[in-house]
């Protein structure tokens, strides 16, 4: 097995799209470039490996030990990048050694690994039908020094105001490829709990949402095992998130416009040959649905599209849904502005927002009241959470009020 250390002396990686090798990426100092291989333009209708990097383009390239922006955005954030660099023995900037150790089971179809390595399937590390492991130690070996050996897959992580904080792993289980979310109960007690209700919520308001548990070990830490949709049996299907279409680095995750969003992944899905209308009211949904709940930490890697097994694009299953307000002093506004506000929005300011984008205002209004009936539904099961009384009080005032300002 390629150890850190070695990778560190590594130059050059393969870069697979599916099971093809579709291209290369090659440090030299501190730059590091992506070429296709002549042989994969070849191909008849070979894909680009994303949307950035179309097959036309000459070679791309960049520095400061950086990687391009859509490879950038496949690399491990928060928890899962400390383990990983410590691991690894190198640093956070070092995107092309750490790319080189995560890259053989990122989110999507592309793949990297290093030069003239074999691809190599998943690794198994969790049966969710067998009475539950130590959790926190589970975590330890996915995230820590020994993930590398336990499994090298690499999840964009969500790091942000709230969830910076949710322990989030990739994790092979006998049931599929899964996510593994853990929460410090001292800090932000009922995170599993809260994640996992609010999901349930939003498929009653009309989002698609992907299959989920919660499992719970001996020692009663909760963890979240959501399923990964960017795959159908063996076959791996594209998907890219808003900072990865704009050919934006993750860091800008927190600047971008939800207008900008709903553009660029709508008008991408028209091109993939999906519908840009349905992908902007889709997404559209996921916004009034994250503003109701008061979900603050919907950013531009939380809005995303995928290739579906029919060939086309569209919208993904919504993920990372929670109501981040109870460990933010109630005062946690969205984390993207839609029309220069990013809090105190109204029926009317989302209707005329949309309108902007030429969608259809009783498709709106069907969206808005949709989401304001299913979010009004579930107040009174809010402390099935498990927050205590005033908590659970002050949520169910939060979101009826987040519904009436939607309603009016």
């Amino acid at each position: 097995m390629t150890t850190g250390a070695d990778l560190r002396d590594i130059d050059r990686a393969d870069v697979y799209k599916g099971n093809v090798r579709a291209g290369s990426l090659t440090r030299s100092g501190d730059n590091v470039s992506f070429h296709y291989d002549d042989d994969y333009l070849a191909r008849p209708g070979a894909d680009p490996v994303a949307w950035s990097l179309p097959t036309d383009a000459v070679d791309v390239s960049v520095g400061a030990g950086s990687v391009p922006p859509f490879f950038a955005g496949l690399l491990p954030e928060g928890v899962r990048l400390s383990g990983v660099v410590a691991g690894m023995k190198t640093s956070e900037d070092d995107h092309f050694t750490i790319l080189l150790g995560v890259g053989s089971d990122t989110i999507g179809d592309v793949r990297v690994v290093p030069h003239e390595t074999e691809l190599q399937p998943a690794t198994l590390a969790f049966d969710p039908e067998s009475p539950s492991p130590d959790l926190r130690a589970l975590f330890d070996q996915l995230s820590g020094p020994d993930s590398m050996r336990v499994d090298t897959a690499s999840l964009p992580g969500v790091q942000g105001k709230v969830s910076a904080q949710m322990y989030t792993s990739p994790v092979a289980t006998t049931q599929g490829a899964a996510i593994l979310k853990l929460a410090p109960p001292e800090r932000f007690p009922r995170l599993v709990e809260n994640e996992n209700f609010f999901m349930a919520v939003a498929e009653s308001c009309g989002l698609v949402v992907p299959r989920r548990q919660i499992a719970t070990d001996a020692r009663g830490v909760s963890g979240l095992l959501v399923q990964r949709f960017d795959g159908d049996g063996d076959r791996r299907l594209a998907q890219e998130d808003a900072c990865q279409i704009n050919s934006l680095y993750p860091s800008s995750k927190y600047r971008m416009k939800t207008e900008t969003v709903l553009d660029t992944l709508a008008s991408t899905v028209e091109r993939g040959g999906g519908s840009a209308r349905q992908a902007a009211l889709e997404l559209l949904r996921l916004t009034v649905y994250s503003y109701a709940i008061g979900n603050g930490d919907l950013h531009g890697k939380n809005y995303s599209i995928r290739r579906k097994t029919s060939g086309m694009w569209g919208v993904t299953p919504a993920y990372d849904l929670l109501c981040t307000q109870p460990y933010m002093g109630w005062n946690d506004p969205m984390a993207l502005t839609f029309y220069g506000r990013n809090n105190k929005w109204s029926r009317d300011h989302i209707v005329d927002g949309a309108a902007r984008h030429r969608l259809p205002r009783k498709a709106v209004e069907r969206v808005l009241d949709d989401v304001c009936a299913g979010v009004r539904a579930a107040t009174s099961d809010v402390e099935s959470i498990g927050f205590d009384d005033k908590t659970t009080s002050r949520m169910t005032r939060f979101i009826s009020a987040r519904c009436d300002e939607l309603s009016s």
